[in-house]
């Protein structure tokens, strides 16, 4: 029976690991205020009638030309097997971080609409001058975010992530993410290999306040392809699948977090662990260095990482934002990867972008020649 829980089981195990993307597994902390002062100036963001609408129609991605969502660019990827370290440039930590920034502003990038793809490498990139000292400190860095997030009231932005669970590499996903502020609006599709096909959606307060999902193959083993599913956010099934809520999704909700987080240790309170601006990091995703955050997690904050162990937090150049997290376990092997590009903002994005009924909806028969068309 479709509606069992047997079903419901298998489908929200497979499904509902998506729930948080952005900043993973920084505590059940509460939110707090953010300072949107000392923001450096913003690029140029995309104007509303060059993209008039870019709902996901059925037969594409999106009706913009800047975000070629696939294929996805082979960034250097570590090769190494689970139980080894993996193979990526060392962590750059300032000689002295106690020392503060220097009170320069930083230089203005030329404005991007949309911030250009990163070329892929194949060989490690050289780390950063040790004696580096990083141009902000954490606070200056959450502030500048913040200040973005104040102006974000809807995005559209490609989502990539991969993880280890169990010691075992999960496959890597690639979605495009839809995400608008009031009401609170969550579109995920996935679009490369693995669970193609599968959407999720969910808007705070409508339809019926649940989670929907349009599920993969694979996704159940009662469910077909296509066929759709309902969970209230607070259900068993989806709280054991994700160890934050829903509402937590999206790049400023890692903003608030860390900005929660650095108070905290401010005050003296460390059980959430510690975060240090570090010397700007060599990715292979971007051509310079990008300003950093380590976090470290002292053993038994996350389940995940019973031992410990810590994330970056790269801010974009362009965006001032945290779009690219990594984890490392104790071993300092990679066990979480979040990144999120080409970002589009501000965008056209109303009720039926986040509406279950009309984005699964039944495609309208053709109608034949002479005839009335059929729904």
């Amino acid at each position: 029976m479709v509606g069992s829980k047997q079903t419901r089981r298998y489908a929200a195990t497979g499904i509902m690991g998506i729930l948080l993307t952005g900043c993973v597994g920084l505590g059940d902390t509460l939110s707090s205020g953010v300072d949107a002062t000392s923001a450096r100036p913003r690029p140029r963001q995309i104007a509303e009638a060059a993209t008039p609408d870019l709902r996901i129609p059925a037969d594409a991605v999106a009706q913009a030309p800047d975000i070629p969502l696939v294929p996805l660019p082979s960034f250097a990827r570590p090769t190494s097997s689970p139980a080894a370290p993996s193979s990526r440039p060392p962590v750059v930590r300032s000689a002295n971080p106690s020392v503060p920034p220097a009170s320069a502003a930083p230089p203005t990038a030329a404005p991007q609409t949309t911030p250009p793809a990163a070329a892929p490498q194949t060989t490690p990139v050289p780390a950063a001058t040790p004696t580096e000292t990083p141009p902000h400190t954490a606070r200056q860095l959450l502030q500048q975010a913040a200040a973005r997030c104040s102006t974000l009231d809807s995005y559209i932005v490609r989502l990539t992530r991969r993880e280890h669970l169990k010691d075992k590499a999960q496959p890597e996903e690639t979605l495009l993410f839809k995400f608008r502020k009031k009401p609170f609006s969550v579109h995920f599709k996935w679009l490369g290999d693995a669970a193609k096909g599968r959407e999720v959606v969910y808007v705070k307060g409508r339809f019926d306040n649940k989670i929907h999902t349009k599920v993969a193959a694979g996704d159940s083993m009662l469910l077909p392809a296509g066929a759709r599913l309902s969970l209230s956010p607070d259900n068993p099934l989806v709280r054991s699948a994700s160890r934050h809520p829903i509402t937590d999704a999206g790049i400023c909700h890692c903003v608030e977090t860390l900005t929660t987080q650095l108070d905290a240790q401010e005050r003296g309170d460390r059980r959430w662990g510690t975060l240090t601006a570090i010397a700007p990091q060599r990715r292979a995703e971007y051509p310079k260095p990008v300003e950093t955050i380590e976090r470290i997690i002292p053993p038994g904050v996350e389940p995940e990482l019973p031992r410990g162990g810590r994330r970056l937090m790269c801010f974009d150049p362009d965006w001032q934002l945290p779009m690219l997290v990594v984890t490392f376990d104790d071993k300092d092997r990679e066990v979480e990867y979040y990144r999120y590009d080409r970002m589009q903002t501000p965008v056209n994005l109303d009720d039926d972008d986040f509406n279950p009924d009309k984005l699964w909806a039944a495609p309208r028969t053709k109608p034949a020649p002479g005839g009335a068309a059929k729904r």
